[in-house]
């Protein structure tokens, strides 16, 4: 169902409205209600915000959905809205209460009570970003609340001295964050569970040293909708048997991850031919409401791919197609009061959060030690400190003995005294991954997402330092909270580090404030190299907490540390806006990787990330990486001969594509139309440029070219639209371009369509290639019978379409002026139906013209293919035609899929639905389309902070030089509570080996298999291998002592001093283009030969030209001086350069034995740069060398080494090097 968003008060008090429904009794989907436990109509109650009149302006639908897209991609639109209606109690204004407030405000909560009585200090700067020097002395509250307003103008934040019935009532959560007695936490607790009409949710968080504990209650009757927030699972129906529990008989979709649903999910059912009736069956939730659904169930011996729903006697027979949808309901999810779990959290990795993997039951000594250190607190009506020690252990056994806490577990006596040492001093790391993870759980009450059951402890103990610091006492500074654990001296070790900071998105404004807090790069010594050559956009705002509204098309890299700096004025900071790459090697060289102490990635696509990971391999550098998708997130600490590397980790899994069969002319899902439909974008606006272009240079070639095609069917399409655009930019004009749209709409969705159709009518069958057997109808499956459209202008598709498309041709003709950035009333004019209506009467509907229809890569067939070779040449010779006119100047699109107003989401939605209309598939709205199209990476604020806190820790261990055991590798998944950590990977080592190839079964004689069918191991290949080093790591080099070595002293130094003999040397170059067999582009490595050195052909050796081949081959073959194997290639060179009529030219680039190494790699430089000029190599991925000049070290990687065989000592055979570490060659 399309979803229409109604949003006042600029995001303040919205409501959702779907098909007439309001938002707040049901989700919008038609289950369960999403929020029972905490709903969110009611505009009197006061837990919702109810600013939207007192704001007095409305903000667009689309503008509301474009700043919150990326969120919207992992929580839903939904979710978003009613967070634009909550409100929020925060008790306490401490550092990880600021971090919870901001990221509750930049997912758009409606509004944030901050309650807090206490003045500023002076070590508050280090875990409160939002104060100065100025505010110290100041009302915490009061002050905040204006800075915490300009993360959001609408939200409404106000500030509170005392915690009251009334107060908290008014709110639908309570954050306390604050240092509370336990009896008050209990009351509070208690007085939220019975809160009517609904309970409030309550939570309490804190955190000291390096413990973290965190409390969620949402009350006794709390539904969860969405546990998981994974998309629903998508399967075609292939059979629905009549029965009481009926076997359904699924497949999966193209581009859909394979899977079962588990017992007692739900499903719906949609496009199903026959069973009537059975799309619109209700049966009652867990939750107790009725659903449009079916509830699964299984039997034991079921196939695959099956399920089983009810009964289905009652409805006619299944006749074929449909699709199955998981559909998600409501499940109560009650919660115990604090009392209840303080006495009994659970068990870890059960009914209770688990967080050490390595020191399982950790989690319950902090849940007794936080008790004790309560209990001792009621007790002496004060706060406790080390001198507590001995008492809150004592107190900890008192509780074990008379059961007031039911925990089976003996005090840890160590771990106690870790956890009472800095019970009351906050990390500023932990703040800021407690923050995120406290307001992920706020965000849950909207029944999204599985809350924390109860109590999370987390702890990193393996970031303390080995040994006690001496110098921890407090001196007045910011960083005391930071130095009462680490020690002032880390403290100045952190200020005078060198680093750089790649990328300053959502991670890059997270690790600024970090950085920031902790005081890193703000010594007189240090200095933070930021670069990001990105701008901000409207949708940064909602996670990259530095940016403000008026900083929309800024640098991101500037105005990030601009506010970093206001936050901590000694910080060092220089922005740069550029890309890191092969490209920018002339700023980024050897010098300045050389300089850095540490690199902290902040990327967000693979290719970055692996090239930053090669030079920090290179210049052996550690590295702190990270990630984010959705409520997902990951840490890797890359750590110089001590860890992996990010590139040993793999690949980052891209999931399955869609193969291109179906998204050419088998469709059976709205996204597969929705890829299509972005593949014509680039067809029609930038391609179509690009072919115009190309003809203009050189008809007769592209004549020739598209002529000589081997896909008739698509040299007709891009005929065709050539065509069309050539006599549109003949005579620029809008009715030329809706012209050139019409003539689209007609190719795309008639034409194409009807080929089709011709090639495979609806009664079309399968026959088996080789035994002719009919293997059944061929529109079975996931094939739909597609229909040609029809232009109907008063269809909002069609005339959409049409305004869309000639709108960006209109552009592409340059017959309209460019869009400017922002501007929201671009040919507003256009959009309606009637303008369309106008302009539609002076087009003219484009003649059919049959092409021809590729099925490449679907494996059925049965079709008739239509001769197109006739079509083909008709239009080629209508080209002709065009050669010799002036083509205009064009100017081909640039996709952008933030700007709602520049047509290009408009075209790709209208496109997406007439395919869809084609094959009878349902439409997509502009809102998801925009997602799947524009490629959106779901990203919240909450996963960005806890990831990037969580990554200081492993900065903090890196400067303390810790062992790889203390390192940790983390996956955080905030949707399901997993916070798994592990011990980081050691290098991965490569050794020498023997490795064993065994036969195929059919290549071996009768007498090779023993009596079991086995394989005999005499007849089972041995192939040794080496390594060299051996053993060694990607941290490991073999360094040559000099550049000014000859490639044949080179070769001798190999024997000499490593007793390896150089077999060949494949330069790389960079990297040719290809496709798979799928279509899919993949790089190919572009090399030249090194050594052996290639020959060199003399042509002072050839015979005269004057002479007849048979002389010259007498001559050639006599003359001692060409060596034998290089005969027959002289005779060629001669007969080439007598066909010529001149002696070939002397080259001056041929590898020579006597040649330095310098000399070699500069060669090989500037064969690279020929290259990528002559378009040999693929631009895109750079050059595999470069920027020579200047540099001081050049590193030949460990896949691109020469190939080596082994000199055995003792003279036994030589085997081949499998495995060689780098090699480096100095340059200076």
């Amino acid at each position: 169902q399309a979803v229409e968003y109604r949003i006042f008060g600029r995001g303040m008090g919205c409501a959702a409205s779907v098909s007439g429904q309001r938002m707040g009794g049901n989700c919008p989907t038609g289950v369960s209600p999403c929020c029972a436990a905490n709903d969110v109509s009611g505009a009197d109650d006061l837990r919702m915000s109810d600013a939207m009149a007192a704001e007095g302006e409305t903000e667009t639908d689309q503008g509301f959905l474009n700043k919150f897209s990326r969120q919207n991609a992992a929580l839903g639109a939904e979710v978003t809205m009613k967070m634009t209606k909550m409100r929020a109690l925060v008790v306490g204004c401490s550092g990880v209460a600021v971090e919870v407030t901001k990221n509750l405000i930049l997912q758009g909560i409606g509004g944030v009570t901050l309650c807090d009585k206490r003045n500023a200090e002076v070590a508050d700067l280090g875990v409160n970003f939002f104060l100065t020097e100025a505010d110290v002395g100041k009302p915490l509250a009061p002050t905040l609340v204006p800075r915490f307003k300009e993360l959001n103008p609408f939200a409404v934040i106000e500030a509170a001295s005392e915690m009251s019935a009334e107060l908290v009532a008014k709110h639908a959560v309570v954050v306390v964050c604050d240092t509370v007695p336990l009896p008050e936490l209990l009351k509070w607790n208690e007085l939220c569970r019975n809160a009517q009409p609904k309970s409030i949710a309550f939570l309490v968080v804190r955190t000291g040293g390096v413990f973290g504990n965190v409390f969620v209650d949402f009350g006794p009757s709390h539904i969860v909708v969405d546990a998981n927030g994974q998309q629903p699972m998508l399967r075609l129906v292939e059979s629905i048997e009549s029965g009481p529990e009926a076997l359904v008989r699924v497949t999966v979709p193209d581009g859909q991850a394979p899977g079962s649903l588990p017992e007692g999910s739900y499903v719906e059912f949609s496009d199903v031919k026959g069973c009537d009736g059975i799309s619109t069956h209700q049966e009652p939730s867990p939750a107790g409401d009725m659903v449009t659904a079916w509830k699964v169930r299984t039997k034991p011996d079921d196939p695959v791919n099956t399920i089983r729903i009810g009964d289905t006697t009652g409805f006619p027979p299944y006749i074929g197609s449909g699709l199955m949808t998981e559909k998600k309901v409501g499940q109560p999810y009650p919660f115990k009061s604090l009392a209840q779990t303080l006495k009994n959290p659970g068990c870890p990795f059960d009914n209770m959060v688990g967080t050490d993997m390595v020191n399982f039951g950790s989690e319950l000594q902090s849940h007794l030690a936080l008790h004790a250190c309560w209990a001792v607190e009621a007790e002496k009506n004060s706060s406790v400190g080390p001198q507590d020690t001995e008492a809150i252990i004592a107190k900890a056994k008192a509780l074990l003995s008379s059961k007031e806490s039911e925990l089976e577990i003996e005090v840890d006596d160590d771990m106690f005294k870790k956890f009472v040492k800095h019970f009351h001093n906050p990390l500023q790391p932990f703040c800021a991954f407690l923050g995120g993870v406290v307001a992920q759980e706020v965000v849950k009450i909207a029944g999204k997402f599985t809350p924390i059951p109860g109590w999370l402890h987390f702890n990193a103990l393996e970031a303390l330092p080995s040994s006690e610091p001496s110098d921890t006492a407090p001196r007045g500074t910011r960083y005391d909270y930071l130095a009462g654990v680490y020690g002032h001296s880390f403290v100045e070790k952190l200020s005078n580090l060198k680093h750089f900071m790649v990328g300053c998105g959502a991670l890059g404004c997270e690790f600024l404030k970090n950085y920031a807090l902790n005081g890193v790069c703000c010594g007189p010594a240090g200095l933070l190299t930021v670069t990001d050559a990105d701008r901000i956009e409207l949708s940064n705002l909602t996670r990259q907490f530095l940016f403000r509204e008026h900083n929309v098309g800024q640098p991101k890299s500037r105005a990030a540390t601009d506010m970093a700096v206001k936050m901590n004025p000694a910080m060092r900071v220089k922005a740069l806006e550029m890309f890191v790459g092969a490209k920018t090697e002339d700023t980024f060289n050897d010098d300045f990787w050389a300089g850095l102490d540490g690199v902290c990635n902040a990327l967000d696509n693979m290719e970055a990330r692996f090239y930053v990971d090669d030079q920090c391999v290179k210049y052996m550098k550690p590295l702190m990486e990270s990630g984010t998708m959705g409520p997902a997130g990951n840490v890797d600490p890359i750590v110089p001969g001590k860890t992996q590397t990010y590139r040993d980790g793999g690949q980052a899994d891209e999931g399955g594509g869609i193969p291109m069969c179906t998204l050419r002319n088998f469709p059976h899902l709205p996204d597969h139309c929705i890829e299509w439909a972005r593949d014509q974008f680039e067809l029609l606006f930038v391609k179509s440029v690009k072919q115009a272009k190309k003809f203009a240079e050189d008809p007769a070639s592209f004549i020739l070219d598209k002529g000589s095609s081997s896909d008739d069917a698509q040299a007709i399409f891009e005929v065709r639209g050539l065509l069309s655009l050539l006599r549109a930019a003949s005579k620029p004009s809008i009715e030329s371009a809706g012209q050139l749209a019409f003539d689209y709409f007609h190719l795309l969705f008639r034409d194409k369509i009807q080929d089709l159709i011709t090639a495979f009518p609806e009664d079309a069958r399968v026959f088996d290639p080789d035994t002719k057997q009919d293997k059944g109808a061929f529109w079975s499956g996931h094939k739909r019978f597609p229909k040609a459209a029809v232009f109907d202008p008063t269809n909002p598709t069609h005339w959409q379409y049409q305004v869309a498309t000639t709108a960006l041709f209109a552009q592409l003709l340059k017959v309209v002026p460019e869009k400017k950035e922002g501007d929201e009333s671009f040919l507003k004019d256009w959009r309606n139906q009637k303008w369309c209506a106008n302009l539609v009467k002076s087009l003219q509907v484009p003649a059919y013209v049959a092409g021809g229809v590729n099925t490449e890569g679907d494996s059925a067939g049965g079709g008739t293919k239509t001769d197109s070779k006739a079509s083909l040449q008709a239009l080629l010779k209508q080209l002709e035609a065009f050669q010799g006119s002036p083509l205009p100047p064009l100017e081909e699109a640039d996709f952008e899929k933030d700007d709602d107003f520049n047509f290009h989401i408009e075209f790709i939605t209208r496109t997406a639905n007439l395919r869809a209309d084609n094959y009878h598939i349902s439409n997509s709205d502009f809102q998801k389309v925009k997602l799947v199209a524009g490629r959106i990476v779901p990203a919240i604020a909450t996963t960005t902070a806890s990831v990037c806190g969580l990554v200081m820790l492993e900065l903090f261990k890196c400067v303390l030089d810790k062992p790889v055991e203390a390192f940790r590798t983390r996956q955080v998944g905030l949707a399901v509570n997993t916070y798994t950590s592990f011990e980081a990977e050691p290098p991965k080592k490569y050794r020498s080996g023997v490795e064993k190839k065994v036969p195929k079964a059919e290549e071996l004689p009768a007498d090779a298999f023993d009596d079991k069918g086995i394989i005999k191991p005499e007849y089972i290949l041995s192939e040794a291998y080496a390594a060299y080093p051996d053993p060694h790591s990607v941290w490991d080099k073999v360094k040559v002592p000099s550049c000014t070595m000859t490639l044949g002293q080179f070769k001798d130094w190999l024997e000499q001093e490593h007793k390896l003999k150089l077999k060949n040397w494949g330069f790389v170059l960079g990297w040719k283009r290809t496709e798979d067999e799928n279509g899919k582009e993949m790089r190919m490595p572009y090399s030249t030969q090194i050594f052996p050195p290639p020959l060199v052909i003399d042509s002072a050796h050839f015979p005269p030209l004057t002479d007849g081949q048979g002389d010259a081959m007498k001559k050639i073959m006599g003359n001692p001086a060409i060596p034998q194997p290089a005969k027959m290639q002289y005779l060629n060179a001669w007969k080439t350069a007598k066909d010529k009529g001149q002696m070939p030219s002397a080259s001056g680039d041929a590898v020579k034995l006597d040649m330095s190494l310098k000399q070699i790699l500069t060669l090989m430089e500037g064969k690279a740069d020929a290259a990528i000029k002559d378009g040999t190599m693929n631009p895109k991925w750079g050059q595999a060398i470069s920027g020579l000049a200047g540099r001081k070290v050049w590193v030949i990687p460990s896949d691109q080494t020469p190939s080596c065989n082994t000199i055995p000592a003792d003279g036994s055979d030589p085997v081949d090097v499998r495995y060689m570490a780098s090699i480096e060659i100095p340059l200076v």
